[in-house]
């Protein structure tokens, strides 16, 4: 049975330019053996000449403490610049949760405009 030395984080781009968003789509985990690779994704990101970047979080299985240092990082360097970072996560998923107890504030939906760090929530209606 073969083993994996490593976690495995996914990322996929979807350059908005009508609305001015750079969207990172993560899925896997963001842990001490995948932090060096999304480190340095997310320092490309802080290049963007977008008005703000997100990140969607539902797919990630696991986000560590010094995962949300990095974010907050990306954070700090767009607003030197002069964007904005959103974070998306639904209501139940593991990224909402370290999230929540290190005392970010959540929102209901994602704003058309940019605001400093905040975690959105999408709601689903089943018809």
């Amino acid at each position: 049975m073969p083993t994996q030395d490593k976690a495995i984080v996914e990322i996929e781009f979807d350059d908005r330019p009508e609305t001015g968003h750079l969207v990172a789509h993560l899925r896997g985990e963001v842990d001490l053996a995948s932090l060096a690779c999304f480190r340095s994704v997310l320092r490309g990101l802080a290049d963007t000449d977008r008005a703000a970047v997100v990140v969607e979080l539902d797919d990630l299985q696991h986000l560590c403490a010094s995962g949300v240092r990095e974010l907050l990082r990306l954070r700090d360097e767009l607003e030197l610049r002069g964007s904005g970072l959103h974070l998306v996560c639904g209501e139940h998923r593991p990224a909402r949760m370290i999230l929540r107890a290190l005392g970010i504030d959540a929102l209901g939906a994602l704003p058309g405009a940019p605001t400093p760090l905040v975690v959105d929530s999408r709601v689903r209606r089943l018809n």
